[in-house]
């Protein structure tokens, strides 16, 4: 799939059907048609910004192949630039374990999915104002702190004793993390905790093959998660798992950065621990 229109040239790298519909709303947002088209480049893209749009499947290391030669294809046709568009950016808790490497130090925007979830949450969770925010665990307190802030509510952390936090286990991508036990849970504001509602929310829904079943059995309400991974099969199964479209920052960031202004007005009201 690509679209053209003066300088920019938007293409999606992924060869599968079901992961273009992720590019494909992106594209709406530019207000452009789209066509899907093979994988070769079809027209010239001398002197053009060239972004690709890359949604990460669980099979990281092909898509990660395709977009390589998706960029390299472009360079060798002269592109004026090149900028790759990764909902999920595979590899970066390796990234994080080993505290001196990194994979590149080429210039990279983290856009935030958070204000996407506040809006989910005051026009989609009816009473809202009653909830109450909890952190999985002490570390992930502060992020949960700018929602709280954000909503004007109280909030609850989980404390138990972890294992060591430079084991694979532990690094991020287990959620939520392994603890011994649980010890307590402290609240901000004196308030029952007895919820007749749960509601899970999170970036990225990067789901294990039998948590649709162990979601639909539990107690949670809702497990909702943003689109940068595509969830139809999962929705079908499990009808407790929504999903939030952020395709909206995505275009914008596109837009700006092919006009050459600043990203800045992107991530107002945002902290960094959102």
């Amino acid at each position: 799939m690509n679209i053209t229109k003066g300088g920019l040239v938007l293409f999606s790298a992924n060869s599968n059907s079901s992961y273009m519909k992720f590019s494909k709303k992106i594209a709406e947002q530019l207000g452009e048609p789209n066509r899907e088209t093979k994988v070769q480049i079809q027209e010239s893209v001398r002197e053009k910004d060239v972004f690709i749009i890359q949604t990460i499947s669980k099979d990281v290391n092909t898509t990660i192949m395709e977009l390589l030669i998706m960029v390299y294809a472009c360079k060798t046709s002269c592109a004026k630039s090149i900028i790759g568009v990764i909902p999920y950016f595979p590899y970066s808790k390796k990234c994080k374990m080993k505290k001196k490497g990194g994979f590149f130090n080429i210039p990279v925007d983290n856009l935030r999915a958070s204000p996407f979830l506040l809006q989910y949450i005051q026009e989609e969770i009816q009473d809202y104002r009653n909830a109450v925010i909890v952190a999985k665990s002490p570390a992930s307190a502060k992020r949960a702190q700018s929602f709280v802030t954000c909503l004007c509510l109280g909030m609850s952390v989980i404390h138990g004793e972890a294992q060591d936090a430079e084991s694979d286990l532990v690094d991020g991508r287990h959620s939520p993390p392994i603890f011994r036990s649980v010890a307590a849970i402290h609240h901000s504001l004196e308030i029952s905790m007895g919820a007749y509602k749960i509601f899970v929310m999170a970036t990225h829904g990067f789901l294990s093959s039998d948590a649709t079943r162990l979601i639909e059995e539990s107690a949670i309400d809702e497990v909702v998660v943003t689109n940068t991974i595509p969830q139809e099969i999962q929705k079908l199964q499990c009808p407790k798992i929504k999903t939030v479209d952020i395709s909206m920052i995505l275009s914008k960031a596109i837009r700006q950065i092919h006009n050459g202004e600043s990203m800045s007005n992107l991530f107002r009201n945002i902290g960094l621990d959102d």
